[in-house]
């Protein structure tokens, strides 16, 4: 006892019931006769006395008295955690300490050995204390929800009180019944729906312990787990038995075949996982059961079993091999699966830096990945000093890479901890990209005869435009740097042709027959298929390489302009990095080539499928047509450019009266296609790149409108410094896209965008 100014001040104390190994003894009842329960009343009487020797005259010593002050009434029903308080006095000195013991049982149905003998018996100084007792027996179903059992179980409390002289008071006692749910667990890996495993299979859980409702939880105790093959009662195999219904309807049937109980957060994490047939054999083309059983800290125990929910029936087979996802930021991705599918083979120009990185993932049959290893032109995959790093589950990118000719392959080996092997396998051409000729125009906007409204133009209006651009610059030829893509059968130019160019101008249109969308459609990493992706975005490469771009063409709702690069066509306003995939963690949408190549965060339509919230402003023809654009001189890049014509105005015979955009019948031009427009930029909270550059903006029918001035041609400035090698007459210089077809707009303007573009490029013809 500890006295505080000459009182005693109470120590508060938390008590626990019996221990794991008593707790599991689920179902243990003892009972004694009444008198029985009587002589053990004597024996705690008797255990007061004092048998001290003492001399001289014998004072007698009165019994201090105790009683407890709170708690669960008599035969009360409460949770598992009991707070007592309890007091006492001594007539003629002061109480030492109290004694107390907590048995299984009511006072007439309890063992007599809980509370025979001063070792039973727990001496504290406080006048309060929690008691954690054990809840294991009595398993019902609980009503308010049938995927929990209800566990009870009766105790009585001892207590009495001890004076200075160490004479005992009679004892209080009160029984109560504490109860509590069972705690279950949650498989969580292997994930999805497939139950065909490895013969070396990664279990996962997560545990729960409700307190006293299911809304009301902790973590469970301890954790333990079987995996069997599924035999009948009798031991003979049967895969259509059903054992799950066995397990719950018979669960002393399996008792054998639990492992030992693990605390749940078990150092290493094994009281949340465990490995299945690393050390025990998991026979192939059999079916097993894992199950799990948790048990909380009152001692009750996972009762019910089923197969969505702590239960997997499972096949074993062999299998290929974890699924190997490779990535690099130029050539895209890459899926491999087992040890003998083809090499992926890719053409490349020289000196293209390539950096690898890769992942690989063995879940959906249960494994787990255990190494990873790399090496260029391996000719002896199992000579280890030809790989270039040993074996480790670290390496997951490897160092750039540069080639300059010849034909070289890249091999990437994932291995999984029941030894099977994926070897994914790149290979690289280097083709000759001598960049000797001056343009090229790739016409990807196919048209048939000229509408009388100037809603579109024709093949032969749309051709004697754009060639009359070409042929100012120096060295084109018409007969021989065109590419029509529809008199290709709608196939886009091969590599080795771009790589006879320095300059390409690339129009397009809104159909689904474009190859544009062929050549720079984005495929996020979520998204990779296996196989060999045959397609390689050759204009990222081409710009990488030195070589200059200028796109452009019809950019109306979904289809056309950079929207191609969406594997599905997005509601706008768009961002790469996020609207890419549904997937919000693969942002992998910011090595596509708006992004990266032409420093375009966001994309918006004038006409198009929008989104839907307060957050989104109220969008209309009306309002949002473009009546003509303007050139942003407010830019570092675009004021340095004073040849550039300050207003880009509609062609006067496409909004002449009767034609299709005359702005006195119609909406307004709707072919465009708007990049990082600052309301949603604003909402999104996000800022421009570095390498934007707006080089036109538009201005809408209305000031209301919130794509009103907003960015509708851009400089691409992220590779403006380099310079192709070893090629005559290459110069650093900028490329440029329009979110626009240029053909709607004044001839003259045109004229001078283009004089300006060509001096850039220096191929400006005399």
């Amino acid at each position: 006892m500890e006295r505080a100014g000459g009182a005693v001040r109470p120590i508060r104390s938390v008590v626990f019931g019996r221990g794991p190994a008593e707790r599991r003894q689920v179902g243990r009842k003892r009972s004694i006769s009444c008198a029985t329960a009587c002589a053990a009343s004597l024996l705690w009487l008797s255990a007061g006395c004092s048998n001290d020797v003492f001399t001289g005259e014998r004072r007698s010593n009165a019994a201090p008295e105790i009683w407890l002050s709170s708690g669960p009434v008599e035969g009360d029903t409460t949770g598992y955690q009991v707070h007592f308080y309890w007091g006492g006095w001594d007539p003629d000195g002061e109480i030492s300490f109290f004694e107390f013991a907590i048995v299984d049982g009511d006072p007439f149905g309890f063992d007599p050995v809980d509370t025979t003998g001063i070792d039973a018996w727990t001496r504290t100084s406080a006048y309060d204390s929690v008691f954690r007792v054990s809840a294991s027996e009595n398993p019902r179903p609980y009503e308010p929800n049938e995927l929990y059992t209800r566990y009870d179980q009766t105790h009585t409390l001892f207590m009495r009180g001890v004076d200075e002289e160490g004479v005992r008071s009679d004892v209080a006692t009160r029984s109560f019944t504490a109860w509590t749910l069972a705690p279950f667990a949650q498989i969580t890996h292997p994930e999805g729906s497939n139950r065909s495993y490895s013969n070396v299979i990664t279990f996962r859980w997560e545990g729960r312990d409700p307190i006293d409702s299911p809304t009301n939880f902790q973590l469970p105790d301890s954790i333990r787990h079987l995996c069997i093959k599924i035999l009948t009662p009798e031991g003979i195999y049967n895969p259509n038995f059903p054992i799950i219904d066995d397990l719950n309807a018979n669960p002393w049937r399996y008792e054998q075949h639990w492992s030992p109980w693990i605390h749940y957060l078990a150092p290493g994490d094994s009281g949340r996982m465990t490995i299945v047939g690393d050390d025990e054999i998991i026979e192939l083309n059999f079916s097993y059961i894992f199950a799990l059983q948790a048990m909380d800290e009152a001692g009750a125990v996972t009762a019910i079993f089923r197969g969505d929910q702590n239960v997997r029936r499972f096949g074993v087979s062999e299998k290929a091999g974890p699924l190997l996802t490779i990535t690099e930021p130029f050539l895209g991705g890459f899926q491999f699966l087992g040890r003998f599918l083809n090499a992926a083979r890719v053409e490349l120009p020289p000196g293209v830096p390539l950096n690898f990185c890769w992942s690989a993932d063995a879940s959906s049959y249960g494994g787990e990945i255990r190494s990873y290893r790399y090496g260029w032109d391996i000719q002896q995959l199992d000579d280890p000093a030809q790989w270039d790093v040993s074996a480790s589950p670290f390496h997951r990118c490897a160092p750039g890479r540069t080639w300059y000719s010849g034909i070289h392959t890249f091999y990437i080996e994932a291995v999984d901890n029941g030894g099977r092997i994926t070897l994914g396998r790149i290979q690289i051409e280097i083709i000759p990209f001598s960049m000797e000729r001056t343009l090229l125009w790739v016409d990807d906007w196919s048209l048939g005869a000229p509408l009388a409204n100037k809603m579109l133009p024709g093949e032969t209006q749309h051709d004697e435009f754009w060639t009359g651009i070409c042929s100012r610059a120096g060295g084109f030829f018409a007969d021989r740097d065109v590419y029509d893509c529809a008199a290709n059968n709608n196939r886009f130019p091969d590599m080795r042709t771009v790589g006879k160019y320095r300059n390409i101008i690339w129009t397009y249109g809104n159909s689904q027959n474009g190859v544009l969308r062929q050549v720079i459609r984005f495929t996020p990493e979520t998204s990779i298929g296996t196989g060999t992706q045959l397609v390689v975005n050759y204009l990222s490469l081409f710009l990488a390489k030195g070589g200059h771009l200028w796109t452009s063409g019809r950019s109306d709702q979904a289809a056309g302009g950079l929207s191609v690069i969406f594997p599905v066509p997005p509601e706008f306003p768009a961002s790469f990095k996020f609207d890419m995939t549904r997937n919000e963690e693969d942002t992998s949408g910011v090595n596509c080539m708006g992004h990266r190549d032409y420093c375009i965060t966001l994309l918006d339509k004038i006409i198009g499928t929008f989104r839907t919230g307060a957050e989104m402003p109220p969008r209309s023809l009306n309002m949002d047509g473009m009546r003509y654009a303007y050139s942003d001189v407010d830019d570092a890049v675009t004021s340095s450019y004073p040849g550039l014509p300050s207003r880009l105005p509609l062609w006067s015979e496409v909004v002449a009266p009767g034609m299709y955009f005359n702005p006195q019948t119609s909406s307004g031009f709707i072919y465009v296609e708007i990049y990082n427009p600052a309301y949603w930029m604003t909402t999104s909270r996000v800022d421009p790149q570095g390498c934007f550059h707006p080089m036109y903006r538009m201005r809408a029918r209305s000031t209301r409108s919130p794509i009103d001035r907003q960015t509708v041609a851009v400089w691409v400035d992220r590779y403006s410094h380099i310079v192709a090698e070893n090629v005559p007459g290459a110069v650093a210089a900028r490329s440029v896209h329009f979110g626009l077809p240029l053909w709607f707009f004044e001839r003259s303007t045109v004229d001078s965008i283009a004089t300006v573009i060509f001096d850039e490029w220096q191929i400006l013809g005399e």
